[in-house]
């Protein structure tokens, strides 16, 4: 199905004038509501990846802070977030900003008193991933919306869309990507709510607002909208059979470890809802072993990131 739309796709210039250029445009229109119709209200940037979306949040913000002639300089995220946010620390540094790490308690969870006290200080923004890649656990958003207050957010939501029910309304910008719903390598976005608005890092014909200057390539914006749909439609009925499956294999792993406990478990009792497709025990304490991945292979695991 993802394959015959792509094939299907206008090969024209979506911002060209010419007749091929407006009907390219117009599929290009059709899969942004495709993909706010699961992602949630709000303005959508294509990227050429997660990584590069949530570059331009935080850089962007960052940015645009300076720009204003801005005094806020730090940005807060959490130590267990993906390298695509960790990474942009010594970038931030040479614009003036420092990357603040808040650790996670024992269940994955951003620790809220560590949190508050950095939130305390003239923070420019907070950068929380939705649900973690490599254990799986998702993020209680509760505390986090008191606690932000009006300071700008943004969350990686990458692995969320398509697996939880709505993505956090809280964040100011979201980080999607394509591949993450099975659709085509090579295409991202970053979703823009409430007004928030980074400053380009890329320049060129000024494409999408000036946020992101650069050709869409129809082909592939087709391939991730097609597949938002279909995961809008099966979302239901995956999380009922992923949850199932995710119990199954966590009753066979207590049965060899007693004391084995899923990572977040606690939240996902506490928050009063099912695992999540997300939460499919890849990531398990065991009593005296600390965290392991349950991948054996030869072959890096394909959950975990190089280096975990």
């Amino acid at each position: 199905m993802v394959a015959e739309a792509m094939c299907s796709a206008v090969s024209a210039n979506p911002h060209a004038t010419h007749a091929l250029g407006i009907q390219a445009s117009y599929q290009i229109e059709s899969v942004r509501q495709q993909i706010l119709s699961l992602a949630g209200k709000g303005q959508l940037i294509f990227t050429s990846s997660a990584a590069e979306a949530s570059s331009l949040a935080i850089l962007g913000m960052a940015l645009r802070e300076l720009r204003l002639k801005g005094q806020r300089r730090k940005i807060v995220s959490r130590t267990t977030e993906h390298t695509s946010v960790l990474n942009l620390k010594p970038m931030l540094a040479r614009l003036g900003f420092e990357l603040r790490l808040v650790p996670v308690t024992s269940d994955g969870q951003v620790n809220l008193e560590r949190l508050e006290d950095e939130l305390r200080r003239d923070v420019l923004m907070l950068s929380i991933m939705a649900v973690n890649n490599e254990t799986g656990v998702v993020q209680d958003w509760q505390e986090i919306d008191t606690l932000a207050g009006r300071t700008i957010v943004h969350t990686d939501a990458a692995q969320a869309l398509g697996k939880l029910p709505k993505l956090p309304k809280r964040p100011d910008l979201v980080t999607l990507s394509s591949h993450k719903v099975h659709g085509p390598q090579g295409i991202g976005a970053l979703l823009l709510r409430q007004g928030s608005k980074p400053a380009a890092l890329l320049r060129g014909g000024g494409q999408q607002a000036g946020l992101r200057s650069g050709t869409l390539p129809t082909a592939l914006c087709v391939g991730f909208g097609i597949c938002c749909e279909v995961a809008q439609t099966s979302l239901a009925d995956d999380l009922a059979r992923i949850a199932d499956l995710s119990e199954y294999l966590l009753r066979e792993v207590r049965d060899l470890w007693p004391g084995a406990k899923r990572v977040g478990e606690s939240c996902v009792a506490g928050c009063g809802r099912p695992p999540s497709a997300e939460q499919d025990a890849h990531g398990c304490s065991f009593p005296g072993q600390g965290l392991r991945c349950t991948h054996r292979s030869r072959i890096p695991c394909p959950a975990c990131h190089a280096g975990s």
